[in-house]
């Protein structure tokens, strides 16, 4: 009889897990509707990309997964000997992401096929970036490295005192990327020659971001920095309050970063004044995403977030089950982001998310 009724209580347990309620659609002029999950053997805590139909994420499970972007199926996957955290980049006809493993992969975008791969000295947790047939990607062998997209050779490296965690950016012809080592350096794209750097007082955990002439970093030190993108003096700082492991995005008026204190922040981009702030319950460091006049973010709280980038209220949220890591992607009229779930022993793992996006 105790069998039994243990049974049927698993029984429900598993159904009501399954049929995790979905949030309501918000208020004011926009629509964001639910539209399916999918479910890794391992923390997801890598950024969703997008390309001909298909989104492409990596997991702890040492597989880069291909879903289907209209029904959320698995297109292919394909195995790595370790962790996948690096965001993939479509690159043509091929996605490229770095493992844990210690290589760079480019892969066939409809099949999974291996086109080539280029080991480095240490795990590639950072996303490639890519301009003019040259992917860019760092490793925590302390280099960044540049490689060509066609064949994976390599053009020119660049070494540093410190891990490269997280992702360069680029801006005409130069590459600007973090390192462990405090210093942001800006590099010739071309061969990879030093054209200056710049010291903070913190690692540096995250990606620039680069608009309008201005290279924007964010450090563990507890600043943003604004640096002329020639040079790298420096514009202005901010007192973020708490460390920093949000990449920022910005527009024309704003920069958005997220911080180790549970803030969004909002700056202005001419002096680095505060225009507003949200507080979640704990840290933001998945990097923001910008759609109309919408900014989303993810927190280690369990939620990503909605807010009006103009005014920082609040218009909708969602719960996962587990921290949202990484960066929040929208591509389109597509909302896709991830979490790391942390299921109990009868509950359906959910960890990648995607929902649609209307103005109302």
């Amino acid at each position: 009889m105790m069998r039994s009724i243990l049974l049927i209580a698993f029984a429900l347990l598993a159904v009501l897990s399954a049929c995790k309620s979905r949030p309501p659609v918000s208020g004011g002029p926009y629509e964001i509707a639910f539209l399916w999950e999918y479910a890794a053997d391992d923390y997801v805590r890598s950024s969703p990309a997008v390309g001909g139909g298909t989104v492409y994420v990596g997991s702890d499970d040492n597989a880069l997964h291909a879903i289907d972007a209209e029904t959320g199926g698995q297109v292919w996957r394909y195995d790595t000997k370790d962790n996948i955290t690096s965001g993939p980049l479509v690159v043509g006809e091929t996605v490229c992401f770095g493992s844990w493993d210690g290589n760079v992969y480019a892969l066939a975008l409809d099949t999974g096929e291996l086109r080539w791969r280029y080991p480095t000295g240490g795990w590639v947790s950072s996303s490639p970036v890519a301009g003019e047939g040259v992917i860019y990607v760092g490793s925590h062998d302390h280099a960044l490295y540049a490689l060509s997209a066609t064949e994976g050779s390599l053009l020119w490296r660049f070494r540093t005192m410190g891990a490269i965690v997280a992702a360069a950016a680029l801006d005409g012809e130069t590459v600007y990327v973090g390192s462990m080592d405090n210093y942001l350096y800006a590099l010739d794209r071309d061969g990879g020659s030093l054209r200056w750097r710049f010291r903070t007082m913190g690692d540096i955990l995250v990606a620039p971001a680069v608009a309008e002439g201005t290279v924007y970093i964010g450090s563990s030190d507890h600043k943003v920095y604004a640096l002329d993108a020639g040079t790298g003096e420096v514009r202005w700082t901010h007192d973020a309050r708490a460390a920093i492991e949000s990449s920022p995005a910005v527009d024309g008026e704003a920069l958005y970063v997220g911080t180790n204190g549970g803030e969004l922040l909002a700056l202005s981009v001419k002096d680095g004044r505060e225009l507003w702030s949200f507080q979640a319950k704990a840290i933001v460091r998945s990097r923001p995403a910008i759609w109309r006049d919408l900014v989303f973010v993810g927190s280690d709280d369990h939620h990503v977030y909605a807010l009006d980038r103009h005014t920082g209220e609040l218009m909708w949220t969602y719960t996962t089950a587990g921290p949202v890591v990484a960066a929040v992607t929208v591509s389109g009229d597509r909302l896709y982001f991830c979490s790391t779930d942390q299921p109990g022993p009868y509950d359906v793992v959910r960890q990648v998310h995607a929902f649609s996006l209307a103005e109302g």
